[in-house]
């Protein structure tokens, strides 16, 4: 037993060993100012085929460390091709510790370390470039008005951007390049997320990678500086550079159409609602909620669609589609009744003010309904509160309504205009007494088509009333 402990022992710690030699076997780069920056990595861990990219800046005391695992190892370094054939050469060390360190290094080569002299047992690679010499410097920055435009923002200045070129350690010496990355800073406006009847102001930001000058952007919705600051290089040695344009005028349109309703009883209970349509008449009024004053030109189209096809009676060219025309206004809102039964489509054209972008936010459609109207034959006033002591019409789209009750010998007990109202049964803050009355309706459907009825309505109910009966 304590045989096979001593072995799980050994094996742990062979095993830990294993562990710390592969982290061992890792370059380490420094010197230079500040600290040496990874700027690639292949992710090929600690083996043979790994390739690293450093940023120094600046060559001063720039020196290469590796700790190998064998008392016989050898430094290269190599320009255009790594390897048998290429243009690798021996380069001398020094010792401390078990570390082997390089010194007088030159940027633009690739380093590596073999083994017993196998490429098998390379340390991997590393590449080293001196970001001093190939500094972002940029002396002006504007916007392109030429390229950009309602979709996007280009753009433009005098910079120096050089390559940065490191060569893989593959057998055909393939180039690389270093991507930088510009950040990029401006004024704009959105619609708030889960709210589309407003528009907000925000700060927009965004990350160039290549040349910032090549790069759309989103388009500002507001006038607004642009700042460029880079690259991510210059930042982390503590020389980032930073520009702003002049004022650019926007041109990118935002719009979004508000809806407010002006008349509607939406909560009237003797109301017949018929789907998603709407009982007429109706009055909303839409206000266009756009990035002034970069939107400058507001036009609003109501259109009646018309069942076949229909007319296209005061349309423009390409909008016979659309149906009848009703409303055709220039501003940044209108209301409009709507009291007949179809559907109506609202559309919203917003334009910049120079006239070169628009903004077309999603057509609203209203539905109303066809008109519907039912007439109760009796209720019971003053003796179950709440549950049938009203006479109410049932109905939908009246545009016009009145109504006369009448007793038998064809006195007016009540008038009234509104059909969502009703009578009472009261005359005179009395109930009438109980019995057959009689009622007259004169309403307009949202057909335009004129609607009457005349009937008769009982009156349910004992006399024992405390607040008195009104005999006939």
């Amino acid at each position: 037993m304590q045989r096979n402990c001593l072995r799980r022992v050994i094996g742990t710690l062979c095993f830990l060993l294993l562990i710390l030699a592969a982290h061992a076997q890792k370059y380490t780069v420094t010197g230079g100012r500040g600290t040496p920056y990874l700027a690639f990595d292949n992710k090929k861990g600690n083996t043979s085929s790994r390739f690293e990219v450093y940023l120094v800046y600046g060559m001063d005391n720039v020196e290469i460390r590796y700790t190998p695992t064998s008392s016989t190892y050898q430094w290269y370094r190599y320009k255009n091709k790594a390897g048998v054939g290429g243009d690798a050469e021996k380069i001398p060390s020094v010792n401390e510790g078990n570390t082997t360190v390089i010194r007088n290094i030159e940027e633009g080569y690739g380093y590596y370390i073999l083994e017993d002299d196998a490429y098998s047992k390379a340390g991997g690679y590393v590449w080293i470039i001196d970001y001093s010499k190939y500094e972002f410097n940029i002396t002006s920055l504007f916007v392109d008005t030429q390229k950009s435009g309602c979709d996007a923002m280009y753009l433009g200045g005098t910079s120096d951007i050089k390559d940065m070129r490191y060569v893989l350690p593959d057998v055909n010496g393939t180039p690389g390049f270093l991507e930088r990355e510009f950040d990029v800073t401006y004024q704009t406006m959105e619609i708030p997320e889960g709210d589309n009847q407003s528009i907000i102001p925000k700060t927009a930001t965004a990350t160039i990678t290549g040349n910032p000058f090549k790069a759309s952007l989103e388009p500002p919705y507001s006038d607004t500086e642009v700042e460029l600051k880079g690259d991510q290089f210059a930042r982390h040695f503590g020389v980032e550079k930073s520009m702003l344009t002049d004022m650019y005028q926007a041109v990118a349109v935002l719009a979004v159409m508000k809806i407010d309703t002006l008349s509607y009883a939406s909560d009237v209970p003797n109301m017949v609602v018929k789907g998603d349509s709407l009982s007429a008449p109706v009055e909303f009024n839409f206000t266009a909620i756009a990035n002034t004053p970069v939107a400058a030109m507001f036009n609003w189209k109501i259109y009646r669609k018309d069942e076949g096809g229909g007319s296209s009676e005061g349309n423009e060219e390409g909008e016979e589609n659309n149906g009848t025309l009703l409303r055709d206004f220039s501003g940044e809102e209108t209301s409009f009744i709507f009291n007949q039964n179809g559907t109506y489509v609202v559309k919203l054209t917003v334009n910049d003010r120079t006239g070169q972008c628009q903004a077309n936010p999603p057509d609203v459609t209203v539905n109303i309904s066809d008109s519907y109207l039912d007439v109760p034959n009796a209720f019971s006033p003053g003796t179950s509160p709440g549950i049938n002591d009203e006479f109410r019409v049932a109905y939908r789209s009246l545009t016009r309504f009145k109504c006369w009750i009448f007793n038998r010998w064809g006195v007016e007990m009540y008038h009234w205009t509104d059909p969502s109202k009703g009578w009472d049964g009261k005359k005179g803050g009395k109930y009438v007494a109980p019995g057959v009355y009689f009622y007259v309706i004169e309403a307009t459907g949202s057909d335009g088509k004129p609607i009457k009825r005349k009937g008769s309505i009982n009156i349910l109910r004992s006399k024992q009333i405390q607040d008195g009966i009104i005999e006939e």
